[in-house]
């Protein structure tokens, strides 16, 4: 006790937890802010730019306080370091085990924020879902969907679906696929002449003739057929637009007949 420098209140349990924790917590903030000042640099950027890798850092960051705090709570009964990662081992292993899609949410979203399928602001097809990248924590990706709804996609599926990202590949053709019941008798050449009169109506956005009618399929009862537009720039917004006006011209074309 005579080597004691600080009063006594500083060699409790609680006390030491504390400071390991302030050191640890003022080491991890330094490191990771030190290294997206260093990455924003590279890229020339502010200090408010944001993309995948910067949005993985603070997912690690907030990953390694969790278990820090974890730390410091159980430290403040006092237990030995050697036993407390005996009992965390045990406890991350049994968490593992219950919240297997927790955990798996986790790492599939570290993953996908340093990868290259995906960054914040894409416009994307995850499995089923459509619309533009917004957010990429911890467990879920957030789409802000074209209807204006936003959508929660869990990180794990989001992994192990099939991803179609629409910005990186800059695809400018759209497909619409239709059938027509083959009792109408309506020739290809009326169907082109609608279509065409639909695209002229966004002949700024729309390459000149670009757009290819052809029949996919001939059933019993009807005909399938595919049609294909190309737009001067990637806007997947527009090409729906698009779509449900040429849709609505068949329909009307059908109904006359």
């Amino acid at each position: 006790m005579d080597n004691q420098k600080l009063p006594p209140i500083f060699y409790t349990p609680v006390a030491i937890s504390i400071i390991h924790f302030l050191i640890f917590f003022l080491a991890v903030n330094l490191i990771i802010r030190f290294t997206q000042m260093i990455y924003r640099k590279r890229k020339r950027k502010g200090d408010k730019y944001s993309d995948n890798v910067i949005i993985g850092l603070q997912n690690i960051y907030y990953l390694l306080m969790v278990m820090a705090i974890t730390v410091t709570i159980i430290g403040f009964f006092g237990i030995e370091f050697s036993k407390l990662l005996t009992a965390l081992s045990i406890v991350a292993a049994a968490i593992a085990i219950i919240s297997k899609e927790f955990v798996s949410d986790i790492i599939a979203g570290i993953s996908i924020t340093f990868s290259k399928e995906l960054s914040i602001g894409d416009y994307v097809k995850v499995g089923e879902y459509k619309g533009r990248v917004i957010d990429i924590n911890l467990h879920k990706i957030v789409l802000h969907h074209d209807d204006d709804d936003i959508i929660y996609i869990p990180n794990s599926k989001a992994y192990n679906d099939d991803i179609i990202n629409y910005t990186q590949k800059e695809i400018r053709k759209f497909n619409v696929d239709f059938a027509i019941n083959s009792e109408l008798n309506i020739p290809l050449s009326a169907l082109q002449v609608t279509i065409h009169r639909v695209l002229l109506r966004y002949n700024d956005s729309v390459v000149l003739d670009s757009e290819k009618l052809k029949v996919i399929n001939i059933l019993k009862d009807e005909i399938r057929y595919k049609l294909q537009f190309k737009l001067n720039q990637m806007n997947p917004v527009l090409a729906e637009q698009i779509k449900s006006e040429i849709r609505e011209a068949i329909s009307l074309l059908v109904i006359k007949d």
